[in-house]
């Protein structure tokens, strides 16, 4: 299996949209929302053209994504990272936070949210060393916000 990730451009918009789907629809069953499902295409649109968005390759078959947001001064929000579920658990998650600090060298802070009932992305994310600062509740859903100084 050879990974790569890879900026992704204006034409991958759909593509991604499809990965998004499959990542999260089980996030969406569960809690009724998603912001990452069923995105319309303009939203996506929007982010590859106004952040870091990159597609994550597995053999050349998009398999992934992350969109990274620059809140300037050093400063960055980790707005996505999602694998689709054929493709968990087997180490791309890990290669993903690797190449996101290699890619933003000069990131002084990072954040990120996932429900706090998500305790599998709690233990990744704080293995990579994230700490959760705070909790709050968005349309009944109760979200951990993680963040990591460098």
């Amino acid at each position: 299996m050879n990974i790569q990730f890879a900026r992704a451009t204006l034409e991958d918009a759909d593509t991604l949209i499809s990965v998004q789907d499959q990542s999260f629809y089980s996030d969406f069953i569960k809690y009724g929302i998603c912001p990452g499902y069923n995105r319309s295409r303009d939203s996506m649109v929007k982010s590859i053209s106004r952040n870091f968005v990159y597609k994550i390759l597995s053999d050349d078959i998009v398999v992934g994504d992350i969109i990274v947001k620059d809140n300037g001064n050093a400063d960055y929000f980790l707005g996505c990272i999602c694998i689709v579920p054929d493709y968990e658990n087997k180490g791309i998650g890990q290669l993903a936070l690797s190449f996101i600090d290699e890619s933003f060298p000069d990131a002084k802070h990072w954040s990120l949210e996932t429900p706090s009932d998500k305790l599998r992305n709690h233990y990744f994310y704080k293995k990579h060393g994230y700490e959760i600062t705070k909790e709050y509740n968005v349309d009944g859903v109760l979200i951990s916000f993680f963040e990591k100084n460098r």
